[in-house]
């Protein structure tokens, strides 16, 4: 009995460090499809906070003061469009700042940066196919993935043969 334990639990260690590389080296492909999905929305956005900006240098204001007088009108429709307007303003510049962050950010705090600045309909947009990248980056993530469930089996494994118990053949 003790053989079967030792096999299958040496039989699920490898199994979950292949998921788990499998799995974390997936992050820089999402990360990539998350930022050209960030990017289109940014353009998008780019153009109609330029169409904003054209319209209020015609009538010598600035945007935020053209944005104002629509929210500040009395009528109705104008009110509606100046929600319109600020919801382009802000869009544009969330999505800018997102957008920086997200490509300045160095490999390691990439996840970091990610979860920062994650946009749950940039996230619905995002076309995201696994893969398997065969990078410097995607290699490092995936020793990552190793080493997680090498700490998770320990753990788990410590749960289950007691506080007395220590397994001499750990994870290899």
């Amino acid at each position: 009995m003790n053989f079967l334990a030792r096999f299958f639990g040496g039989v699920s260690e490898r199994i979950a460090a292949v998921v788990l590389a499998v799995a974390a080296a997936q992050f820089p492909v999402y990360y990539l499809a998350y930022g050209n999905t960030l990017a289109g929305a940014q353009m998008e956005a780019e153009v109609r906070y330029r169409e904003l900006l054209a319209e209020a240098a015609q009538l010598h204001l600035d945007v935020e003061d053209f944005v104002g007088r629509h929210e500040n009108n009395a009528d109705a429709v104008f009110q509606a469009s100046g929600r319109i307007h600020r919801s382009t303003l802000e869009r544009h510049r969330r999505y800018t700042a997102m957008q920086d962050a997200l490509r300045n950010a160095p490999a390691w705090e990439r996840p970091l940066a990610l979860a920062r600045n994650f946009d749950p309909a940039i996230h619905a947009a995002t076309r995201f196919e696994p893969g398997l990248p065969l990078t410097l980056e995607a290699g490092a993530y995936a020793l990552v993935g190793i080493l997680l469930a090498w700490l998770l089996t320990s753990l788990l494994g410590l749960a289950f043969r007691g506080p007395g118990a220590r397994r001499a053949d750990s994870f290899r």
